[in-house]
């Protein structure tokens, strides 16, 4: 729950609207507040005018008892009474000038406009600071009313928005609980938001990668039963028919076919390990020597092409070398050489080439032999796929082996026909570390 996006969200959008509403209100207050200070310094201002207006005799005391008795009253009189006039209610400083003053008369404080009127008296328009504050402050907390009932509610509709517009991601992990693992169906992405489509369309690519895994490894389980299928039955034919032979001689002749197919099923069950091992292990990068990869094949495939009197030998052109992991790429490459040394004829010749171009590592193996058609260099690296009328003993798998380790490191594996000469070049590209 400590994790939930939804309530991230509503806490985050609850303080924003909190934090908002606050500056908002703040902001409200002030501004009515200002303006309503504004409008007190009008009033002043226009009743100072109505004196002038009406030429109200300001000796008059009706006036100034009218006013008296309010606390927030507002004081007129002349700045400096004549000797016939009643004497001021405040006692103002002679020397302030026309305008608005804020003067400090027995200790209170008096907002205060000056007027010349048009028969040359000056007269003031008093009224207390702190009543004028009072009335200010009361008109501006009004306005902030309507925005203290709107933070709740603005709370509450942001919770609904969000629930609501969560919903289609709790459909979407509905529909994928209810999957079949055997066969996963794409997750619709109609109702999906905007900014969720891009990681709902990701999945949708990783369903179908995983679509079509499970249906690489259950065609390659088939395949491998088939293909398993065929040489133990044949070996357990032939074990019967060593078993009827009275003769020594003709026993010892039927177990070469057995022990020809006893190997065919060892290379066989060695290259499924191979493949299954290589497609379960975690890639693990270091930096590769391909000379030094190459040497070590060599080597170790020297004894197979001498039996058939092939010349195996190494080009090496420049150093490269690769971020990969050294018993994969070796697995690769033996794979490559040991078919170049089965379909390349007696007495033939198999070269490992080692070169550079454009900042790309390129591991080539070349041999002599029959070639592979054009409409074919494709399906060969398929699982179990072997050429029509392929008299080779072989599992093919090898390519498919070949072709998993230079997916994991982003490597490329391209096959070709030599040009003007008979022969198939396997090349392996990967850039340099």
């Amino acid at each position: 729950m400590n994790n939930s996006l939804q309530n991230k969200l509503f806490i985050w959008l609850s303080i924003a609207i909190l934090i908002i509403s606050l500056l908002a209100s703040g902001f409200s207050f002030w501004l009515s507040y200002s303006e309503a200070q504004d409008f007190q310094d009008d009033k002043l201002r226009q009743i100072a005018l109505l004196v002038d207006t009406y030429k109200t005799p300001l000796e008059d005391e009706r006036i100034l008892e009218s006013i008296d008795s309010d606390p927030k009253r507002i004081v007129v009189q002349p700045v400096i009474a004549s000797p016939n006039e009643l004497p001021p209610l405040l006692k103002l400083p002679a020397n302030l000038s026309t305008g608005y003053h804020t003067v400090k008369i027995d200790g209170l404080d008096w907002r205060i406009y000056i007027y010349a009127t048009i028969l040359g008296r000056r007269v003031a328009v008093a009224q207390e600071s702190a009543a004028r504050k009072s009335m200010a402050q009361d008109s501006a907390l009004l306005t902030l009313l309507p925005l203290l009932v709107l933070i709740p509610i603005l709370i509450l509709v942001s919770r609904r928005i969000i629930k609501s517009e969560m919903s289609s991601l709790r459909t979407l992990a509905e529909i994928i609980d209810t999957q079949n693992e055997e066969r996963l169906s794409i997750l619709p992405t109609g109702r999906v938001p905007d900014e969720v489509a891009p990681f709902i369309h990701a999945i949708n690519r990783l369903l179908q990668r995983i679509n079509l895994m499970n249906e690489s490894q259950r065609r390659f389980i088939a395949d491998a039963a088939h293909e398993l299928r065929s040489p133990l039955t044949a070996l357990s034919l032939q074990a019967q028919n060593i078993e009827k032979t009275g003769s020594f001689a003709i026993s010892k002749e039927r177990l070469v076919p057995l022990k020809d197919g006893l190997e065919r099923s060892r290379h066989l069950l060695n290259q499924l390990l191979d493949l299954v091992r290589q497609q379960a292990s975690s890639t693990k990068l270091d930096v590769v020597d391909l000379a030094s990869v190459a040497l070590g094949v060599i080597e170790e495939m020297m004894p197979i092409a001498e039996a058939k009197n092939i010349d195996l030998g190494l080009s090496k052109e420049a150093d490269a070398k690769i971020d990969a992991d050294a018993s994969a790429i070796q697995l690769m490459l033996r794979n490559a050489v040991d078919n170049a040394i089965r379909y390349s004829p007696e007495g033939g010749e198999v070269t490992v080439r080692i070169s550079r171009d454009n900042g790309y590592a390129i591991l080539e193996v070349i041999d002599n032999g029959p070639g592979i058609p054009v409409t074919e260099l494709d399906r060969v690296f398929e699982a179990f796929f072997r050429l029509p009328n392929n008299s080779q003993v072989g599992s093919g798998l090898g390519l498919a082996i070949a072709r998993s380790i230079a997916d994991q490191f982003k490597g490329t594996i391209t096959l070709r026909n030599r040009s003007g000469v008979k022969g198939l070049v396997f090349s392996y590209r990967q850039r340099e570390s």
